[in-house]
């Protein structure tokens, strides 16, 4: 099964890590819009901006990541 990101898990990380969307994006050097994109699952981030996201939240990238399932026909 694949994996994708999920800016669903990216709001419930960054709100259970008691961190604003701000000062994520201060964290990781990105704008509050982008952050703000990402949760809302229009943007996709980068992989090292992924990777900064999960270690300004204090967790595993696998985290921030939903399985997509493959529909039988």
């Amino acid at each position: 099964m694949a994996r994708h990101f999920s800016g669903l898990r990216l709001r419930a990380s960054r709100q259970a890590a008691g961190i604003s969307i701000e000062h994520l994006a201060v964290a990781i050097g990105r704008s509050a819009y982008s952050i703000l994109e990402y949760q809302r699952g229009r943007v996709t981030p980068p992989v090292d901006v992924l990777f900064a996201i999960a270690d300004a939240l204090g967790c595993d990238v696998t985290e921030l990541l939903d399985e997509e399932t493959a529909h039988a026909a």
